[in-house]
């Protein structure tokens, strides 16, 4: 993918003339990746900012236990980490990154992106909202834990999972990212155990199936119940 592509295809760039533009695009450095791939692991130097072109990035932390807790994945035309912006030298990311669907990313020096975006504010907007919308995810992740217990936060993942990779069919909507069971429960803290038991009691009544690696919701009214 040429690095002028990439800039097109970020739709939050789109706002930016373009000499801006054109700059920018002469200052990322843009590759494929692989399922396994790691970009960059918690506590590293925080020097590089990603875009997103195609696949999907896991975001995720280490618990004290060394258990890993998923925060998000990141799809086509996502950035991250926005947290790192124009934070001080020598800051950490807080969390690691690795592939998880084939793809392609756009990298960029932290410092030149912060550049480009004091030259033309109304970006920060967007990063903004996205950050405070990444919070919101994980304080309703907590929230679901505290009072609806682990089929609360199950139930919960998978919602939130068919609004960001779901394809709506004749069947429901099929979740398009291939997991297992103990992926879905790295979302929340919970063992490959425990989401096997669960997803057993979602099977039963007919709201979720899986076939060929996939999560289809056939009844997301009745998956919302555990969370209203």
């Amino acid at each position: 993918m040429e690095n002028v592509q990439f800039v097109d295809n970020i739709s939050f760039l789109e706002p930016l003339p373009d000499e801006l533009k054109e700059k920018l695009s002469k200052m990322v450095l843009t590759k494929n990746v692989a399922k396994g791939d790691v970009l960059f692991q918690e506590n590293d130097i925080a020097e590089t900012i990603f875009f997103v072109n195609n696949g999907k990035i896991k975001i995720s932390k280490s618990s004290p236990g060394g258990k890993e807790i998923v925060l998000d994945i990141r799809k086509a035309g996502e950035i991250f980490p926005e947290v790192a912006l124009f934070s001080k030298e020598e800051t950490t990311y807080s969390a690691s990154a690795s592939v998880v669907e084939f793809g392609s990313i756009s990298m960029i020096r932290k410092a030149d992106l912060e550049s480009i975006l004091l030259q033309y504010p109304e970006l920060f907007i967007f990063i903004f909202r996205t950050m405070a919308e990444r919070l919101r995810l994980s304080q309703n992740t907590l929230q679901n834990v505290a009072l609806y217990g682990k089929i609360g936060s199950l139930a919960f993942t998978l919602v939130r999972l068919c609004q960001d990779y779901g394809e709506v069919n004749e069947h429901g909507i099929t979740i398009r990212l291939k997991l297992t069971h103990e992926d879905l429960g790295s979302f929340f803290g919970a063992t490959r155990e425990s989401v096997t038991r669960m997803m057993n009691q979602l099977k039963n009544r007919g709201i979720v199936s899986k076939e060929n690696g996939y999560f289809t919701v056939h009844e997301l009214d009745s998956l919302k119940f555990y969370i209203d």
